[in-house]
């Protein structure tokens, strides 16, 4: 396989992943999803190339929405979160065949990378933590678990999305990206 088609393949997820993160300026609540959508696209390059080649799409996408992309709580999450989680998912599931283990690990990585963000987000880029009031426990509990059901249906998506992937589309994306 060609180095220029496999670059090709990078340089158009990136562009596309870079495009949907811009769509943050349409609406307030594509912050949250836009960049779930935009990672979800790194499946094709895990499966036609690799995960050298997805980390180095991932880190591209990445530095590319921190300079172009103005709402910088979406370049986080996507950063911190779910520009690498589809691949991280995709390999777990690959590693590891006890299933318990595997969710703990998704799990753990879920949860230690909305702490982060949430941090980076306060101390970096002044972004107000006005909803997580500390006197509200119940409601930070319940939020806590929403994220982590929300956690459980994304990995859940990404391994139906390798499926189709496979069944339906990656003869189309291997013809067109002269990819054998």
């Amino acid at each position: 396989m060609r180095e220029s088609s496999k670059a090709s393949l990078c340089g158009v997820i990136s562009a596309l992943s870079v495009v949907i993160m811009l769509s943050t300026y349409l609406s307030p609540f594509l912050v949250y999803t836009a960049p779930a959508f935009a990672g979800l696209l790194l499946i094709i390059v895990v499966n036609e190339l690799g995960y050298k080649w997805s980390l180095g799409t991932f880190i591209c996408i990445s530095i590319l929405s921190f300079f172009i992309i103005s709402d910088k709580e979406a370049s986080v999450f996507y950063t911190l979160f779910f520009g690498y989680y589809p691949v991280f998912v995709l390999f777990i599931e690959k590693s590891i065949s006890n299933t318990v283990l595997k969710h703990i690990a998704e799990f753990v990585v879920f949860n230690a990378s909305c702490i982060l963000s949430v941090v980076l987000c306060y101390y970096f880029f002044g972004i107000s933590l006005e909803d997580f009031d500390s006197s509200d426990y119940l409601y930070n509990i319940i939020f806590v678990l929403l994220l982590n059901i929300m956690c459980f249906v994304y990995t859940n998506l990404i391994n139906k999305l390798q499926i189709l992937y496979k069944k339906r589309f990656r003869s189309f994306f291997r013809k067109m990206f002269n990819l054998k």
